[in-house]
């Protein structure tokens, strides 16, 4: 018991303070990159398989937590079902590819365009409910992002690597999605199942959460400081390119919830179902991103998912502490 109470508040700790941990290990995987950049380029396939790894830890814990039991119940409220899927799947994707030639890497653009076609983040959900908004709509857009990004992923993808003329590794694309979207999927409900039948929802969904969270912290901040590590000398010799990925993906960010706070009001929909699909078309999952960079493209492309968590956390924080300012402005006639 008391073990558990301690790796309950770690939970907790981690989550409090996300982004200064984030910091301080991409610090940490630059610095050591270039102290081991020998043993890297020796490893690079060890890292590799590593990356896959971790990715699949970040993601596994957050598959036991989708909720699937009443599926179509959760997918009554239309407006935010569609408005949700067209700042996931159009704006989110089409305002990337438009920023994309900024980057004067091409494979740091399509790890730029990837990063924002992947679906919402696990962290999606906690944030809707910190604000006190529908969890019933945030599991129906987190369930329509994933199926529809292991549909969408390799078009979007295609398409773009035509824009730019690259050859895209469709194959490598389509099993990265399968190690990262699929199998953690199904391995996921497959824990869930058995553990609601034999334990409860409420033992699943509350009292397994902050272990799962635990679970899902710890493999992200190994998994964002492997990434840097592989590509720790040229982000050494060139930060203004982390900078750049910041400052593009916070225009992404704040375009999102800037046109779905002023939509969302316009279409009627209430302040609870307005954060749900807020928070789920803003949020993105770089685990997921990263696999699919690493193993189609290589490590340049993987820098944007390893970096751009240092500003989505932060810039979702400060949205959720305007949520008295947005329920006002959500209630007013």
């Amino acid at each position: 018991m008391k073990q558990g109470n301690i790796l309950v508040r770690l939970s907790y700790h981690l989550k409090k303070y996300l982004i200064i941990y984030t910091i301080i290990v991409l610090l940490l995987g630059v610095l050591c990159g270039n102290i081991w950049s020998e043993v890297i380029i020796e490893n690079k396939s060890l890292l590799k398989s590593l990356i896959v790894l971790f990715a699949i830890l970040t993601i596994y814990p957050s598959m036991i937590q989708l909720k699937t039991e009443h599926l179509m119940r959760e997918f009554k409220n239309h407006r935010a079902m569609i408005t949700g899927v067209i700042y996931v799947f159009i704006v989110s994707p089409l305002v990337a590819i438009t920023l994309s030639p900024l980057f004067r890497n091409k494979m740091l653009s399509i790890g730029f365009v990837v990063s924002n076609i992947v679906p919402a983040s696990s962290a999606s959900i906690g944030y809707v409910l910190i604000a006190e908004g529908s969890i019933e709509v945030a599991t129906a857009l987190a369930i329509i992002s994933l199926v529809g990004a292991v549909l969408l992923i390799p078009v979007y993808i295609g398409l773009y690597g035509t824009m730019i003329s690259v050859a895209i590794p469709i194959n490598k694309i389509l099993m990265s999605i399968t190690y990262t979207l699929i199998i953690p999927m199904i391995l996921g409900q497959a824990t869930r199942y058995p553990l609601v039948k034999a334990k409860g929802t409420r033992f699943v969904n509350i009292d397994l959460k902050p272990y799962l969270s635990l679970a899902t912290i710890l493999s992200m901040l190994i998994l964002i400081t492997l990434l840097i590590m592989r590509e720790a000398t040229y982000v050494f010799k060139m930060p203004l390119i982390v900078v750049e990925i910041i400052v593009l993906q916070s225009i992404i960010i704040l375009m999102i919830f800037g046109l779905s706070t002023y939509i969302d009001k316009l279409i009627n929909l209430n302040y609870e179902s307005h954060m749900a699909v807020a928070f789920l078309s803003a949020t993105k999952n770089q685990s997921v991103a990263a696999v699919i960079a690493v193993m189609a493209f290589g490590a340049l492309a993987s820098l944007p998912p390893a970096i751009i968590p240092a500003i989505q956390a932060p810039l979702c924080i400060a949205y959720l502490h305007l949520d008295k300012k947005i329920r006002k402005y959500f209630e007013r006639n």
